[in-house]
């Protein structure tokens, strides 16, 4: 009970995470010292060499603190000192930001480039369903600041569902007219402690329309619960799957360097061309801090 407990108390998508870290952190201990693990706990100067390790195999900044904190957590847990609060490895990570600091290398999806994915989509092989999910999904990655694991699942297993169809409401005009949709979040990446949030997908004079996606898509998929989207043989789709289909759909427009969370960085970026402060993109896009910042490529807008 106590070690579900424990569990509890992280988010559901750090445990894998957690878990490569220890991964990571043996396969350099093994190749450094020939041995198969550490005993705990460990030294800050055997802490100090891992980040070494790392920056030797040039790890994002990003990924080397979280593996650090992960570390760090599991001392915590037994009673052990963080070994990551020593002065100088907290500084060792400090001149790692600023030395190892690399530009997000995926491209942003922007408005532009959405219309081809959008308008390129009935050339793939797939069926009239297929089609239509493939444009809704893309649509609603954009406008929705979506993670592809909110809507996807991945073939080892979600930490947490995909967006379930009860989490969208219809917005209806006093003309009985479809307005918007809106989207709530329960549960999601930071979301501990915080009360749902929505998101409100208006209407968009452009083809990539995500009312006029999403409701076409609704129409074929129907009012059987679970996941928004789901196969033609009701399974959620996979990350896989969608990836895939993304990924073909880039090489017909002729695009390159282009990953699911390029929606994600397109949608900051637009919000920021837009004129959005910083606290409402990150409130839209469901960050916790400002880590949305190293996706802004007001540049590339119009791409």
């Amino acid at each position: 009970m106590t070690s579900y407990l424990l569990r509890s108390s992280l988010q559901p998508s750090s445990i894998p995470t957690y878990r490569h870290a220890w991964a990571l952190f043996y396969k350099f201990y093994n190749s450094v010292f020939h041995l198969p693990f550490a005993f705990l706990p460990i030294s800050p100067s055997l802490m100090a060499l891992f980040i070494a390790y790392m920056f030797n195999f040039h790890y994002a900044p990003s990924t080397v603190t979280t593996y650090i904190s992960a570390l760090g957590y599991s001392h915590k847990l037994l009673g052990f000192p963080d070994p990551s609060k020593v002065f100088y490895v907290s500084q060792i990570l400090k001149g790692y930001k600023k030395v190892g600091f690399r530009l997000d290398s995926r491209f942003p999806i922007t408005l532009p480039i959405l219309d081809r994915l959008v308008s390129i989509a009935p050339f793939l092989q797939g069926s009239t369903y297929q089609i239509s999910q493939f444009q809704a999904m893309c649509s609603l990655a954009f406008y929705a600041f979506l993670r592809i694991g909110e809507m996807t699942v991945h073939c080892n297993g979600n930490a947490n569902p995909p967006l379930q169809l009860h989490q969208i409401t219809k917005l209806i005009s006093p003309s009985g007219e479809l307005q918007a949709f809106k989207l709530t979040f329960g549960d999601f990446k930071h979301s501990y402690n915080s009360r749902p949030f929505s998101v409100v997908l208006s209407r968009q004079p452009n083809s990539t329309c995500p009312v006029v996606l999403l409701s076409k898509y609704l129409t074929l998929r129907g009012l059987r619960p679970g996941a928004i989207f789901v196969s033609e043989g009701e399974l959620p789709v996979s990350r896989s799957v969608f990836s895939s289909q993304l990924l073909r759909a880039c090489h017909l427009c002729g695009l390159d360097r282009y990953k699911g969370h390029s929606f994600r960085i397109g949608a900051a970026s637009y919000s920021a061309d837009r004129g959005l402060s910083d606290a409402q993109i990150r409130m839209l896009g469901r960050w916790k801090f400002n880590a949305f910042l190293q996706y802004i490529r007001l540049p590339s807008l119009n791409s």
